[in-house]
């Protein structure tokens, strides 16, 4: 008897682990999106006019690298510092000044540049240090310099047996010059994560839209709201913000080109001020129509001045007629 009814508290007790394992576990609801911020690392550098939004192009050359440096110098820090503006994927490298202001200059003062080399004790030393003042200007609407010269210093040693362990003056040199660069135009580049934009119950066109949102459907969820979404008598906030996420997925995921982006972003941002009014307590409201304000204000307005900028240089190199 004492076996049976263990057997049957063992049977329930499966069936009761079997029930709680098929229970649905909470999981995060919403849509990946991709978000940009203004990187928060200044390295002592200072505007007294613009530096919020990020730069298109830039010019260096040899005529705007300056201070202790020889003719090679001269020509090979340019490159080194444009190899920077290549990296960032941001910033265009111009090969000529504008006289007109369409695009920032990159100016590089040097106070220190070198590299020096050590035997002693059986190790060889190799010790680099360059010091610079950097600036970034454009007419009216640029002027961001460091408040104190950059200081970039290397050091690097072997056994005299095995120099080839140790770099090269010029790589050193190399290395220097682009950190050096690389301090000031980081917070011209915005950094990129990619984030859950979680969506929001409420009313029943709200659920709806954000349950399509969750299942990867965007496109529809939208087309599903746009019409009560788009009128000005609405004051459904969760279904703007629904609405907001549904656009803002379409920007990263449906887009074919830059200029469809942006426009799935302008309007992501419209729903989004508009639902972040009606619901000023709601954190994921207001953090989605901060990020996404900034994105639309600084980062794509910086394309929108760079698609200037191409025109400008376009029409610049165009022939013209006598």
């Amino acid at each position: 008897m004492r076996l049976f009814k263990l057997l049957i508290a063992s049977f329930v007790a499966a069936l009761l682990l079997g029930a709680c394992s098929m229970i649905p576990q909470p999981s995060s609801r919403g849509a990946l999106v991709k978000v940009y911020r203004a990187n928060a690392v200044k390295e002592g550098i200072v505007c007294s006019v613009g530096g919020e939004a990020s730069i298109p192009y830039v010019y260096v050359g040899r005529d705007t690298v300056s201070g202790k440096v020889t003719d090679e110098e001269k020509r090979l820090i340019p490159e080194f510092a444009k190899s920077v503006f290549q990296e960032s994927r941001f910033i265009n490298v111009r090969s000529v000044s504008s006289d007109s202001g369409e695009y920032p200059d990159l100016s590089i003062t040097v106070y220190k540049n070198s590299v020096d080399r050590k035997t002693s004790g059986g190790r060889i030393t190799l010790d680099g240090i360059f010091q610079a003042s950097i600036r970034i200007r454009q007419g009216g609407d640029i002027d961001c310099a460091t408040a104190d010269p950059v200081l970039v210093e290397k050091h690097y040693e072997a056994p005299s047996y095995a120099p080839g362990k140790l770099p090269s003056a010029s790589k050193v040199q190399e290395q220097m010059v682009k950190e050096a660069v690389r301090r000031v135009v980081r917070q011209f580049v915005p950094t990129t994560t990619t984030e859950l934009r979680p969506i929001k119950g409420g009313s029943e066109m709200a659920d709806r839209a954000g349950k399509m949102i969750d299942g990867g459907n965007c496109t529809g969820a939208y087309e599903g709201v746009k019409a009560v979404a788009e009128s000005p008598q609405s004051k459904d906030a969760d279904l703007l913000y629904n609405a907001g996420v549904a656009v803002e997925c379409m920007a990263w995921n449906n887009a074919q080109d830059q200029k469809a982006q942006t426009r799935y972003l302008r309007k992501a941002k419209e729903l989004y001020q508009r639902a972040a009014f009606l619901k000023p307590g709601d954190s994921d409201i207001q953090k989605a129509a901060k990020e996404v304000s900034y994105e639309v204000d600084t980062f794509l307005a910086s394309f929108e001045r760079q698609k200037k900028t191409r025109d400008v240089m376009k029409e610049y190199q165009a022939p013209k007629s006598y």
